[in-house]
C-alpha cells in the first residue's frame, strides 16, 4: 500500500518537474557553474579538476582505481551529498569495537552476531550496490541490510573473524559513516512514521472494502437481494473501522488543537467526517440510502491519511540523514576507577578524562600535562588555545591534541553551558494566525449553511430524513480534501527542488517562515568562511615531492588544529604513506614524528609562516593561510539586499576579522557586531525580531540565537550539533541557495494559493448543488478523488512553469 501510494504521488511529482534538467547537472546549472563529476554540486570557482571538493575527488579516483565505476551506471542522474573531507578523517571506533563484544557475549559463543548501526552518506541505489560490494570483500560477513530510508546498517557477522572497525574505516574511505544505534528520540519518531503507515495501509483497505460492497446499491441492487443487507453490514463494519484506525487520527489532533485555544486543519477535516459517519449510522439504521456515505468515510481517511504522510515522509528522512555529533560523549571514563558513567553524574570535584576530538562537557580544571583546545565552536575563533596543566577548560572546548585530557570537573552537568546550548530547539507548532482566522470563518460558514439548508428542506415539509441529507451533504462536500491532499504534495516538491541546491528542510513549516523574513543573520566562522582557512600559495605544496607530501599528510592526518585541517583538505587522503612512529605534539609548537630511516619530520610554527614542515631541521616549506568567504556569498548578500532584506553578522571573533568579512560583502558598521557571547547573540535576535529573523550559524554558540528567530539553517560541518536542531541545514561551499529558498517558498505559496482558489470554487460550486437536494452519496465519492486529482495537477502545473522560467 506505501509503495502504492509512493508511485502515485511521483507520478504527479514528476510532473511538476516537468521541464527541469537532469538532477546531477541542476544544482550546479541554477547558479551557471559546472557540475562536480562525482556529486553533481557546483564546483567553486579555483577549482579546475572538475570535483567540488578535496573529498570528492579521492572517492572517484578510489571508485576508479578498485574498479568500482558501476556505481555512476547505477547512480544515474541523482545527485549526492558532497564527500566532505570531514568524514575521511581519522575516527575513534573504539566504540564500535565495545559493541561487538558486548553483541557477542550476548549471542554467546559461536554464534553469528547481528550489529545495529547508524549510517550516514546513503542516497541512492548505487550506494546500497557499493557498500554491499565492500561488505562482501570482509571475511566473517555473512549478511548486510541498508535502510536508506531511516539511514540504518545492520550486519549479520562472524565473531572473531569479521573487522567490525576495519569494515567501518573502509566505508569511510568512500565517505559513509557509521555510528552508535540512534537513540530513543529517534526512536519515537520511527514509531509515530510506521504508526502512520500503519494507518494509512488497514485504511487502504477498508477503502476498497467500502467501496466494492457500496457500489451494487449506486447500480439499483434490489432491496430484497438476498446479501444486500450484509453488502450494508461490510460497508459499514469498514467504515466503522477506518474511523477507529484512521479517523481518531484527525480528531484527536482536532480536539488538541481546540483544547490549545488554535484551530488546525484538522478541525474541518474531522468535522466531516463524523458527520459523514454519523450520518451513515443514522440512515443505515432508519434504512434512508440518502444518508449512507460509508464508501466516503472510508476513501476520505485514506486520502487524508496519505496526504499526511507524503508531507512527514521526507521531512523525517531529512532528520535521519545525519548522525548525531560523536564529539560530544554521552559517558566519560573516570580517572579513578576507569569505569564509564553517564554526564548526569558529573559533579565537582570528579577527576576524568577526555578522549582526543572530544569536547570537555562541564568547565573543568586541566590536571597534569598541556593540553591544545579549540574553542571555535563557543566563541568562533579558530585558533588553537594551549592550556597548562590548573587552566581552566570551558565547557564546549574541543580537544584537539593527540592525548586524552585529565581535568578536574569544577560544575555539575546540570549547570554545565554545553548542556543548556545541546536542549532541544522547542519551537512548538507553527501558529498561522491568518488561517485559524479563516479556519474560524470557514467552519462558522459551513455549520451555518448546513443548518440553515437541513430548517429550509426541514420547513418546507421534505421530512427529518431528507433535511438531514442536505445538511450533511453540505458537511460532507465543504472537507478541504482537495487541501489535504495537494498541499503535502506542494510540500514533497519544495522539499525536492530544495535539495537540488544541497538544502535540506527538516520542519514542515519552513515554507511559511520563509515568506515572513525580512532579515537574514548569518555568523562569520564556518557560514559566512569555510569551515578551515584557505591555503594561500598551494604552489609550496606542489613543490614537495611525493615522500614529502606522505610524511606531511601523516602528521596531520589525525590532529584537529585548524592548520591541520586545512593541509589534510588541501593534500587529500591517500595510501602509501610515510612508515612511522607515533605522531606526537608538543603543545604549542607543533607535531613530530620519526619514520623508519630515523628522520625527523616537523609540522610547527615560525616567524615567516602560520606553519613550516622541516625534516631533520631542514626547511621544505612554509605555509601560510586565510579565511575565505563561501562561494557567491560576495553576490548572494548583495542579492538579499536588492530584495529589500536586511542582513547582518553576529560573531563570537575578534572586531578586525569580522571588520574584514563585513567589508568584503558591503555592510556597514552598524550591520555586524564581534565578540559576542552565546547569551549576547540571542539577546541581539531576541530584540530585534519582530517574527521576520532567519537565523544561519553552525556553532554551539549560535544555539540560543536559533531558539529566538523564527527560522533557523545551518551549514554540515565536520561536528553535526546545530543541523539537528535547524529547520534546514545545507552541502556544500557556495551561500547562493539562500536566494534560491526564498524562491521556492514564493513558489510553494503560489501552489497553495491556487489549490486554495480552487476548493472555494469547488465548495460553492457542491454546497448550492448540496442544498438544491441533488448532491447524492455516489455524486459526493465520485466529486472527493476528481476534486483531489485537480488540485494535484494544478500544484505539478505550478512548480512545472517555474522550472521552464
Amino acid at each position: 500500500m506505501r509503495r502504492f501510494v509512493r508511485n502515485s504521488w511521483l507520478f504527479f511529482a514528476k510532473a511538476g518537474e516537468a521541464g527541469t534538467l537532469k538532477p546531477v547537472q541542476t544544482a550546479a546549472r541554477m547558479v551557471d557553474l559546472p557540475s562536480c563529476k562525482h556529486c553533481g554540486a557546483p564546483v567553486p570557482s579555483g577549482r579546475d579538476d572538475g570535483f567540488c571538493c578535496a573529498g570528492c575527488a579521492y572517492v572517484a579516483e578510489l571508485l576508479h582505481a578498485q574498479g568500482l565505476d558501476h556505481f555512476y551506471d547505477l547512480k544515474g542522474g541523482k545527485s549526492l551529498p558532497p564527500v566532505s573531507p570531514q568524514a575521511l578523517r581519522e575516527r575513534d571506533y573504539e566504540w564500535l569495537e565495545q559493541l561487538a563484544s558486548l553483541e557477542a557475549g550476548r549471542t554467546g559463543e559461536g554464534r553469528p552476531v547481528e550489529l545495529r548501526l547508524a549510517l550516514q552518506g546513503v542516497s541512492c541505489v548505487g550506494c546500497v550496490w557499493l557498500i554491499e560490494k565492500l561488505f562482501a570483500r570482509q571475511p566473517g560477513g555473512l549478511r548486510v541490510f541498508i535502510d536508506v530510508v531511516h539511514g540504518t546498517l545492520t550486519l549479520v557477522v562472524e565473531v572473531g573473524t569479521f573487522d567490525a572497525a576495519g569494515f567501518a574505516r573502509e566505508l569511510q574511505r568512500f565517505g559513509y559513516l557509521v555510528g552508535p544505534p540512534r537513540g530513543d528520540d529517534d526512536a519515537g519518531e520511527r514509531r509515530q512514521a510506521s504508526g502512520l503507515e500503519r494507518r494509512m495501509g488497514l485504511c487502504g483497505a477498508f477503502a476498497m472494502n467500502a467501496m466494492a460492497f457500496s457500489l451494487p446499491a449506486y447500480f439499483d441492487m434490489p432491496a430484497d437481494f438476498a446479501f444486500a443487507s450484509w453488502f450494508d453490514l461490510i460497508a459499514a463494519a469498514s467504515a466503522t473501522l477506518a474511523m477507529l484506525v484512521g479517523g481518531s487520527y484527525f480528531i484527536d489532533k482536532a480536539w488538541r488543537s481546540l483544547q490549545g485555544g488554535a484551530l488546525h486543519i484538522d478541525t474541518p477535516i474531522a468535522l466531516g467526517i463524523v458527520a459523514a459517519y454519523a450520518g451513515s449510522v443514522g440512515g443505515w439504521l432508519a434504512g434512508v440510502g440518502g444518508l449512507k456515505y460509508f464508501d466516503f468515510v472510508a476513501i476520505f481517511i485514506f486520502l487524508m491519511l496519505a496526504g499526511r504522510w507524503a508531507q512527514q515522509a521526507a521531512v523525517e528522512r531529512n532528520r535521519r540523514k545525519l548522525m548525531r555529533d560523536t564529539s560530544i560523549p554521552e559517558r566519560v571514563t573516570l580517572l579513578e576507577d576507569g569505569k564509564a558513567r553517564p554526564l548526569s553524574a558529573l559533579q565537582p570535584g570528579l577527576r576524568y578524562a577526555v578522549k582526543p576530538g572530544q569536547s570537555v562537557p562541564v568547565a573543568s580544571k586541566l590536571l597534569h600535562a598541556a593540553g591544545s583546545v579549540s574553542l571555535e565552536w563557543i566563541n568562533g575563533e579558530s585558533e588553537a588555545q594551549p592550556r597548562e596543566p590548573g587552566q581552566l577548560l570551558p565547557s564546549g572546548a574541543l580537544n584537539i591534541g593527540l592525548a586524552p585530557l585529565e581535568v578536574e570537573a569544577l560544575e555539575a552537568w546540570s549547570e554545565s553551558t554545553l548542556r543548556r546550548l545541546l536542549e532541544a530547539r522547542k519551537p512548538g507548532e507553527f501558529r498561522d494566525r491568518g488561517l485559524e482566522r479563516l479556519l474560524r470563518w470557514y467552519l462558522g460558514l459551513v455549520i451555518a449553511i448546513g443548518l440553515t439548508g437541513a430548517l429550509v428542506w426541514g420547513g418546507r415539509g421534505a421530512g427529518v430524513a431528507r433535511a438531514l441529507e442536505v445538511m450533511i451533504s453540505i458537511f460532507v462536500v465543504s472537507c478541504p480534501c482537495a487541501l489535504g491532499v495537494a498541499v503535502p504534495l506542494a510540500e514533497e516538491l519544495a522539499a525536492a527542488r530544495a535539495e537540488r541546491r544541497g538544502v535540506f528542510v527538516r520542519t514542515l513549516a519552513l515554507w511559511k517562515r520563509l515568506m515572513r523574513v525580512r532579515r537574514v543573520v548569518f555568523d562569520k566562522t564556518g557560514t559566512l568562511t569555510l569551515e578551515n582557512p584557505v591555503l594561500e600559495h598551494p604552489s609550496a605544496l606542489a613543490a614537495l615531492d611525493d615522500e614529502a607530501r606522505s610524511a606531511l599528510r601523516t602528521l596531520v592526518t589525525g590532529n584537529l588544529h585548524p592548520v591541520s585541517r586545512s593541509l589534510f583538505d588541501a593534500l587529500g587522503p591517500a595510501d602509501g604513506a610515510v612508515r612511522v612512529g607515533a605522531v606526537e605534539e608538543v603543545v604549542g609548537q607543533g607535531l613530530v614524528c620519526t619514520d623508519d630511516a630515523g628522520r625527523r619530520w616537523s609540522l610547527g610554527r615560525s616567524p615567516e609562516a602560520d606553519a613550516r614542515l622541516a625534516c631533520d631541521g631542514v626547511v621544505l616549506a612554509d605555509f601560510r593561510f586565510r579565511d575565505e568567504l563561501r562561494g557567491e556569498s560576495v553576490e548572494e548578500v548583495a542579492g538579499l539586499r536588492r530584495r529589500g532584506l536586511q542582513v547582518h553578522i553576529l560573531s563570537g571573533d575578534r572586531k578586525t576579522k569580522v571588520a574584514g568579512i563585513a567589508a568584503q560583502l558591503g555592510l556597514e558598521p552598524a550591520d555586524w557586531q564581534a565578540r559576542l557571547t552565546p547569551e549576547a547573540k540571542a539577546a541581539w535576535v531576541a530584540e530585534h525580531d519582530r517574527g521576520d529573523t532567519l537565523y544561519i550559524g553552525d556553532g554551539a554558540n549560535d544555539s540560543l540565537a536559533f531558539d529566538a528567530a523564527l527560522c533557523a539553517g545551518s551549514p554540515v560541518g565536520g561536528r553535526s550539533f546545530l543541523e539537528q536542531k535547524a529547520d534546514f541545514y545545507f552541502l556544500g561551499h557556495s551561500l547562493r541557495f539562500v536566494s534560491g529558498l526564498l524562491d521556492l517558498a514564493r513558489v510553494h505559496r503560489r501552489a497553495t494559493q491556487r489549490v486554495f482558489a480552487f476548493s472555494v470554487t469547488y465548495n460553492v460550486a457542491t454546497v448550492i448543488v448540496g442544498l438544491m437536494g441533488h448532491l447524492s452519496p455516489l455524486t459526493a465519492a465520485v466529486l472527493m478523488p476528481l476534486s483531489s486529482v485537480v488540485t494535484l495537477s494544478l500544484v505539478a502545473w505550478t512548480f512545472g512553469r517555474k522550472a521552464k522560467a
